[in-house]
């Protein structure tokens, strides 16, 4: 299947104002400012008959959008480490776009930020980490900072007699994402969990063959909107415009036998401001369902 898709454009930067609000050190006078700076974790039961035995109880620690830059700050980087890694998770999966533009995502590495998870940590590329970054070295980076990257591979797990398989596509908007060359790494495995950065890649990817290639999806990209009024966000960063506010924008949603998780992300773009999408990070744990659920 041939992939439409307009003309990318270069994300957003921050802006002018945004850059004065990110200096402003007490925000409780702003709350949208505030909001941006707190950040929540978000607790997920996946129980499904698709969870192998095996696999039950597995927990997986996720975060994405962390924007590092003239927004937000290493110390914000640090203490984002330091949470993920009490979570004690077999798994960490980084959902991309690392630094406001590709000069901060390997900034970001340079940190050696120090993920740790008992099995592997694994991160994809995001549209802000690969529209003007080269995917090879930003992979080199993240080698070297004990992650594994996943551009158009996978990861694979075994657990008893069982393999789980973490893969995700190049990133959907500035990347060159092979859905059919991933689909077929992972059709061996027990169970897929599929990480593209961007939810904009689920509807070619769930045309590859009869079916998903996945039973879980993790995504950012969208931030929830940043700024979301009763459940709407007005804009969100997307190619399906507002298609995709009302259905791609935050949360779990359950389709074509899949769950999605689609996260807020922890940093913010353009402007360091937040209402009604609150910045998240996410304790994940699957659990084998005796039943089929229908």
């Amino acid at each position: 299947m041939e992939r439409k898709q307009k003309a990318a454009q270069l994300p957003h930067k921050p802006s002018r104002l945004g850059r004065y609000l990110a200096g402003i050190r007490d925000s409780r006078w702003l709350p949208p400012l505030h909001a941006a700076r707190q950040l929540r974790l978000c607790e997920h039961e996946i129980l499904s008959y698709d969870v192998p035995r095996e696999m039950n109880g597995l927990r997986i620690a996720y975060a994405s959008d962390i924007h590092y830059g003239a927004l937000l700050d290493e110390q914000r980087v640090r203490d984002l480490v330091q949470k993920i890694n009490a979570l004690d998770a077999e798994l960490v999966i980084l959902g991309g776009d690392y630094g406001e533009d590709a000069e901060h995502t390997r900034a970001f590495w340079q940190l050696r930020p120090g993920f740790r998870a008992k099995i592997a940590v694994c991160g994809v590329l995001g549209n802000h980490d690969r529209a003007q970054g080269d995917a090879d070295e930003l992979a080199a980076l993240m080698y070297d900072n004990g992650v594994t990257p996943l551009v158009n591979n996978a990861l694979f797990v075994q657990i008893g007699d069982k393999r789980l398989a973490v893969c995700a596509t190049d990133d959907y908007n500035h990347g060159d994402p092979d859905f059919a060359d991933v689909a077929a790494q992972v059709q061996s495995a027990d169970y897929v969990i599929y990480a593209p950065h961007s939810p904009d890649a689920l509807e070619d990817a769930c045309h590859v063959g009869n079916e998903p290639f996945y039973h879980l999806a993790l995504c950012g990209h969208t931030h929830g909107g940043q700024i979301a009024l009763f459940g709407f966000a007005p804009y969100t960063a997307s190619r399906h415009g507002l298609r995709y506010g009302n259905h791609y924008r935050s949360g779990e949603i359950e389709e074509n036998g899949t769950v999605v998780l689609i996260s807020n992300g922890v940093g913010t773009t353009w402007l360091p401001l937040r209402l009604g999408a609150p910045a998240q990070y996410h304790l994940i744990e699957l659990r084998h369902a005796r039943e089929r659920m229908e």
